[in-house]
Order: structure tokens, then C-alpha cells, then sequence
């Protein structure tokens, strides 16, 4: 699996600024991971994947990193998933093309449908496992994105920031959502990737440039 835009674009907006305890949900081979520990060196990062591979890819990148102390990588069922303890940052670049047609690659298939995470019960589950003064960022489809919000809200996690994400200008693609459980006026952004001309824009690079080893 390529470390795609969609987790570049997330990991470079999470804010992991006073943060101490963290999962990811869905870790892949843990760029997300990998991202949010770059920017916090103070923070713990529990990285839950149900894939062998990808787990095993994960240990190796944890292993590998500058930040291997603050990383670990359980090889697990999110939905069987559990902690004494909760959690003061959530993230996840979750599995969610709901109706799509199925890759003809079996990991393929498992990281992009919501057959093996339905989005409403990592929804609950993160309720569960969020701090009242946590947040939980999740990258979705922009055709999807208004549904989840209503069904955020009805588990008692409120929007405190909602990123339209456009391919290029005025063709949204993704929402990125911060939920939190508490009820604050929501902060409204848009970022666009590409210029007409498949250029990256300033403002993408600007974002991701703390991750990039070489100049777009």
C-alpha cells in the first residue's frame, strides 16, 4: 500500500499540540503514525491494524523511525479492541467506500470498503474511547461527509473543524472532520491540491512540506 494523499493531507492537519495519549485506528503501514509523532515527540501512539501484512510493515517503519519509543502497532480487530485507559487524540483514515465495487486485491478491498469497519461502529467506539476534552479527526468522502456529521452529533460528537478537500478548484473529493465532545463553533476550511495545470498548489505544499523529502 503507497502512502496516498489522503493520509498525507491528514496527518499533516491533525493537532497533536498538548496531546499525551493517542490511537490510530486502521494504522495501514503507519504513516499517520509516523506524521502525528513527528510533530509531538512527547505524545504515545497505540497503532491498532487488523491486516497481518500491514502490521508487520508498520513494526518495521515504528521500528525504524526516530520516534520508535513513542510508537507501538497491535495486530488486532478495532471492533475487539479494548483499554482501561481513554484517549486524548483519535485518528483514523478509515475504510469507507460504502458501495463501491470491490478491488480485485483482497487487502485493496479490505483498507477501502466499510465492510470490515462499519463507519457507524467506529463511530460509537470512539465515543467511548475519547476524553471529554479529546479530539477525533477522520478523513471522508465529500458525498458522504453530511451524513456522518448528522450521525456524529446523534453519538455526541460534535464538529469542531470540517476541511473540504478539492482535487483541484471547486471538484470536492474528502471532508476532513475534528469531532469533539464538546459543542463549539465549528471552524470552516477549504484546501485544493492541484492547480489546472496538475501542479501541486502552494497551499498543499505549505501544509505537507514538514514530510516531504524531496521538493514538489
Amino acid at each position: 500500500m503507497k502512502v496516498g494523499t489522503d493520509a498525507m493531507i491528514l496527518g499533516a492537519l491533525i493537532d497533536s499540540k498538548n496531546k499525551r495519549k493517542a490511537l490510530d485506528i486502521g494504522c495501514g503501514t503507519g504513516i499517520l503514525s509516523l506524521m502525528v509523532a513527528q510533530r509531538n515527540t512527547e505524545v504515545k501512539i497505540q497503532a491498532i491494524e487488523i491486516d497481518r501484512g500491514s502490521a508487520e510493515d508498520a513494526l518495521l517503519n515504528f521500528r525504524n523511525s526516530p520516534w520508535s519509543n513513542q510508537l507501538e502497532v497491535l495486530e488486532l480487530d478495532f471492533l475487539e479492541y479494548s483499554s482501561q485507559s481513554k484517549f486524548d487524540l483519535i485518528f483514523s483514515n478509515p475504510p469507507y467506500f460504502e458501495n463501491g465495487l470491490h478491488n480485485d486485491s483482497q487487502l485493496k478491498t479490505k483498507a477501502r470498503h466499510e465492510d470490515s469497519l462499519p463507519l457507524i461502529e467506529l463511530f460509537q467506539k470512539v465515543g467511548e474511547l475519547l476524553e471529554d476534552n479529546g479530539h477525533f479527526w477522520v478523513i471522508l468522502p465529500f458525498e458522504t461527509s453530511a451524513k456522518w456529521k448528522k450521525n456524529a452529533e446523534e453519538l455526541n460528537l460534535y464538529c469542531a473543524s470540517e476541511i473540504t478537500v478539492d482535487g483541484k478548484s471547486n471538484l470536492p473529493k474528502r471532508t476532513i472532520f475534528c469531532f469533539s465532545k464538546q459543542k463549539v463553533d465549528a471552524i470552516q476550511a477549504k484546501l485544493v491540491i492541484r492547480n489546472d495545470d496538475n501542479s501541486y498548489t502552494e497551499q498543499y505544499k505549505k501544509l505537507t512540506i514538514d514530510f516531504h523529502g524531496v521538493k514538489l
